[in-house]
């Protein structure tokens, strides 16, 4: 089965505050890899589906539109759309240490490392509209 995409180009214009820095083909992709994010965080959701697997419900379609969008943007912004920077340590040389130190970052919770990679727009917007139990979106 391909991989869904929760958002259209049109639909991340509508939803952002700012403009994508860059062209749609790129903006295509990180839809898809945030559309990625959003079947993770949804895996155990209920909700019926059409034949191609996409929430019949114009609610819970919106919400997942509206969460790819969100991490996407949030993207935008870090300009992390891998979560390589967010889940990179400390730069330690000598006796000078960038970042966070190696006891901090392994004390993170597993929702906290995932807020840090996509934020909490995301999260929240699929939370509030019942797709993610509220003690789940907090572990």
């Amino acid at each position: 089965m391909a991989q869904l995409v929760y958002a259209t180009t049109a639909e991340y214009d509508d939803f952002a505050e700012e403009p994508f820095e860059g062209d749609d083909v790129k903006l295509g992709k990180r839809l898809r890899s945030a559309s990625i994010e959003v079947e993770k965080l949804t895996r155990r959701a209920v909700y019926e589906t059409d034949e191609d697997g996409y929430p019949t419900d114009a609610d819970v379609a919106d919400a997942m539109s509206d969460a790819t969008c969100a991490i996407v943007e949030y993207w935008d912004e870090t300009d992390d759309p891998t979560g390589a920077e967010a889940n990179a340590g400390a730069v330690k040389i000598g006796s000078v240490s960038l970042g966070t130190t190696s006891s901090a970052q392994s004390s993170e919770s597993p929702h906290d490392r995932l807020l840090k990679r996509i934020g909490t727009r995301g999260v929240d917007i699929l939370t509030n509209a019942g797709l993610i139990p509220s003690a789940a979106a907090h572990t």
